[in-house]
């Protein structure tokens, strides 16, 4: 089997620009990741009438790239008797391990995997429906890789409750098997999981960096919602501006509030959706970030149908649901959608065609 280490590239660009700053500066050194102590444990779907099964974690030493290292073996098979089948392994971490993990700002291990995806969970004690932080990794089959997760990259599933991630809640650190192979056999060695704490704080007698702060005033402006029966079932215009969220990444569980004051160039056929979405490539260009969770895609945020010219004055509320890719104004967008006569999946088949918002007043914040 083939044990070479490959570094995620990510990892890699972090440290070389850590090694050219630290050229160019001086401050606080981060110190040096700490191993997680405590006792290993398995679990899988059986508590669900699930038929999956792991092995007990196996402790050998073992020489991988001719040094000697204490390795957790993990094989187990997951099946679809439980429709959502899984098996994963955890720490049952000693109170040294779990003070760490609250102020933590990177957890990393080494893997040896076999080319299936993963995922570590951050679990925290104000998540009550299984829908806990994670991060999803790939491993490459016979090869050694090193894995380092920011705290900022777990982030919930799009199906759970949206809870803050609070990380001094933390209740454990558990590692699962993927969806996306289900039902399969895997194997996997896994070794060094350590905890990292960020640099003290040094102060540099410097003003502090300015924290993006979303929201503001506009002055009029118009938005057009254009044909989307390509995609959808009706009109939809985004506003991308950069001064809404003014660089700032929408995370799961924030409230917001809009006031609007608008009119519309015709007759609107139904009511006007307002919700926001991430619509980078990342996200493959639609991710809901505050639709609801009835599985229909529906915005929570509705305004009543209005005819043209009518002067319509509101002010809403939306709760979101998921976080952002990034703090970019397409990552970030808010999307203004009414349905109306066409057929869904035929581009251009809108009957009445695109309609064009006047909005003299608007006005947004973050709670």
């Amino acid at each position: 089997m083939k044990n070479s280490y490959k570094l995620m590239q990510i990892v890699l660009c972090f440290a070389i620009f850590a090694a050219i700053l630290s050229c160019a500066t001086s401050g606080p050194v981060k110190p040096a990741p700490v191993l997680a102590t405590g006792e290993w444990m398995t679990y899988n779907d059986r508590g669900s009438d699930g038929g999956s099964s792991i092995s007990v974690l196996n402790e050998i030493q073992e020489e991988i790239n001719g040094e000697m290292v204490t390795v957790y073996h993990v094989t187990g098979n997951v099946t679809e008797q439980f429709e959502y089948g899984f098996a994963g392994w955890g720490l049952d971490a000693d109170d040294a391990t779990y003070g760490r993990y609250k102020t933590a700002d990177a957890l990393s291990f080494y893997i040896l995997g076999d080319g299936k995806k993963y995922t570590i969970k951050f679990k925290i004690d104000s998540v009550t429906d299984y829908a806990y932080h994670e991060y999803t990794f790939e491993t490459t089959a016979g090869e050694a890789e090193y894995i380092e997760v920011p705290m900022m990259f777990f982030m919930q599933p799009a199906w759970g409750n949206p809870i803050r991630f609070d990380q001094t809640l933390v209740t454990g650190v558990e590692w699962q098997t993927h969806e996306s192979w289900r039902p399969d056999s895997f194997e996997i060695k896994m070794w060094n999981f350590k905890i990292h704490q960020p640099a003290p704080v040094k102060s540099s007698g410097k003003p502090a960096p300015v924290v993006p702060v979303p929201g503001g005033t506009f002055e009029p402006f118009t938005l057009e919602l254009t044909d989307n029966f390509e995609y959808g079932n009706g009109y939809q215009g985004a506003l991308r501006r950069p001064d809404l969220m003014n660089g700032y990444r929408i995370r799961a569980g924030e409230t917001y509030t809009l006031k609007i004051t608008y009119s519309a160039s015709r007759d609107l056929e139904n009511d006007l959706c307002i919700g926001f979405a991430d619509t980078t490539p990342t996200a493959n260009y639609w991710k809901a970030l505050s639709w609801n969770q009835r599985g229909d895609e529906s915005p929570d945020v509705v305004i009543p149908a209005s005819k043209a010219g009518e002067v319509v004055t509101a002010e809403v509320t939306i709760t979101t649901i998921a976080a952002a890719t990034g703090g970019s104004p397409a990552a970030n967008t808010l999307i203004f959608e009414t349905v109306g006569a066409g057929r869904k999946g035929a581009k251009g088949s809108g009957v009445q065609g695109k309609v064009t918002l006047s909005i003299t007043e608007f006005v947004f914040a973050k709670q």
